[in-house]
């Protein structure tokens, strides 16, 4: 799929309107597959309970690092800053709740091969560029920037 999408951008379309043409499922794929690129292992729409049952879209792990990633399909419109404020506010608890649910399950850290000294990032993926790369303790990146966030980890983290 990358590589049908590399050949779109090649022929002069923009990396937005191609995204765009998939849908959000495969918008979701698509961003694992980057992290796979990068030698992430993933776990999709990873559901997990606590006080009560929540889905994280994408988990990638490497390095003792895991990023909880939500993928925002969204068009652009008027309203994005305060979509995304209170998407990441949600994110932001999700990560919470999936921390204790890691510390809370030896099973769960065991499947995805990590130890105890991980860190654990929540990560938006939008469709469309927007203004913030960081909003509280969340990482706000562009789906055509994603590749380049993963190779240039250590300037962010």
């Amino acid at each position: 799929m990358l590589n049908e999408i590399e050949s779109q951008i090649k022929q002069g379309k923009n990396i937005e309107d191609v995204l765009e043409k998939y849908g959000w499922k495969k918008f979701e794929n698509i961003i694992s597959e980057i992290f796979k690129e990068n030698e992430f292992r993933i776990r999709q729409n990873v559901r997990f309970k606590t006080k009560r049952a929540y889905e994280i879209d994408i988990i990638a792990v490497g390095n003792n690092i895991i990023f909880c990633i939500d993928c925002k399909w969204w068009s652009k419109g008027r309203y994005k800053k305060s979509g995304l404020k209170n998407a990441i506010a949600a994110q932001e608890n999700r990560v919470k709740e999936f921390k204790k649910f890691l510390k809370k399950n030896p099973i769960a850290s065991s499947l995805l091969r990590v130890n105890k000294n991980y860190m654990v990032y929540p990560l938006l993926v939008t469709l469309h560029d927007e203004d913030m790369i960081k909003e509280n303790d969340t990482f706000v990146v562009p789906a055509w920037k994603v590749n380049k966030f993963i190779t240039e980890l250590e300037q962010y983290i």
